[in-house]
């Protein structure tokens, strides 16, 4: 599921059938963690970022509101065989893995909480591997820099 507002793309994975999704979210269902890693790694990119940027509504501080404007993306469907899918999917669950070294002490406000996790991405180097094979992925090309 993703969060349709907000200046920066959060998405994640829900692994529990019994969690409810709030009317600010969207969600799909997946054919298997692989196809869900995939997919993260494109929704939390700064590549996919940067390219819905200009579909996005403004507002004070800039572009805001994800909506749907994430699907308008050329985002394939998952292929197993694909070996740049299968890393991206990799990607994404060590991005998972990373994440969830990150203190975070309770009642640390959300926005602080997403910069030190995307603090520790970039320091691992994960962020960076993953929107170079986003931009691949979406034929972005050099256009792109993250």
């Amino acid at each position: 599921m993703y969060s349709k507002a907000g200046t920066l793309p959060a998405a994640t994975l829900v692994k529990d059938q019994a969690s409810l999704v709030d009317h600010t979210l969207y969600w799909a269902n997946i054919n298997g963690l692989e196809e869900g890693y995939f997919l993260l790694s494109i929704l939390n990119s700064e590549t996919a970022r940067k390219l819905a940027e200009g579909l996005q509504a403004r507002g004070q501080w800039g572009a805001r509101h994800f909506d749907k404007v994430m699907l308008s993306l050329p985002i394939p469907p998952f292929d197993r065989a694909d070996k740049l899918h299968r890393a991206l999917a990799r990607a994404a669950k060590h991005a998972e893995e990373v994440a969830s070294t990150v203190q975070i002490t309770e009642g640390t406000n959300f926005i602080k909480a997403r910069q030190r996790i995307r603090t520790a991405l970039r320091e691992d180097g994960v962020a960076e591997k993953i929107d170079q094979m986003v931009a691949e992925l979406l034929g972005a090309g050099s256009a792109i820099q993250p």
